[in-house]
């Protein structure tokens, strides 16, 4: 009986939801990714504002966290730069074609739940 309730489930989602689940077009990947990215910010942001309320006596740890997060999303920034490198002018699209947002989303979101793990480790009382 175990195994029938996630077989279920796989068929439900294959009849009627694969393409919002599962995108099948570039077009639809590419918004998969973009979404999947879009969750990891608002969790970023959400434990980043935890973190901070929960240290607002430490003015010291707050500021230098505050510091510590600008450093960070400068650094994704130019390793994105690093990544999908453009001259001024060019579009991204015709440098790297219609899976571009896919590659692009798919990275950032892989830095940004990366740099969830270590506020939520801080959080949490470890280094």
């Amino acid at each position: 009986m175990r195994g029938i309730i996630p077989f279920l489930t796989i068929v439900t989602c294959l009849l009627f939801g694969a393409p919002s689940l599962f995108g099948q077009s570039q077009m639809e990947m590419n918004t998969v990714a973009e979404t999947g990215f879009l969750q990891a910010d608002a969790r970023l942001n959400s434990v980043y504002k935890k973190l901070l309320s929960a240290k607002a006596d430490d003015k010291e740890f707050c500021e230098n966290l505050r510091q510590a997060q600008r450093a960070w999303i400068t650094f994704v920034d130019f390793h994105m730069k690093t990544l999908f490198p453009l001259k001024k002018g060019e579009d991204p699209r015709i440098e790297y074609g219609s899976i571009y947002p896919l590659e692009y989303y798919t990275e950032k979101s892989a830095l940004f739940k990366e740099r969830i793990k270590q506020l939520k480790s801080i959080l949490e009382g470890g280094p």
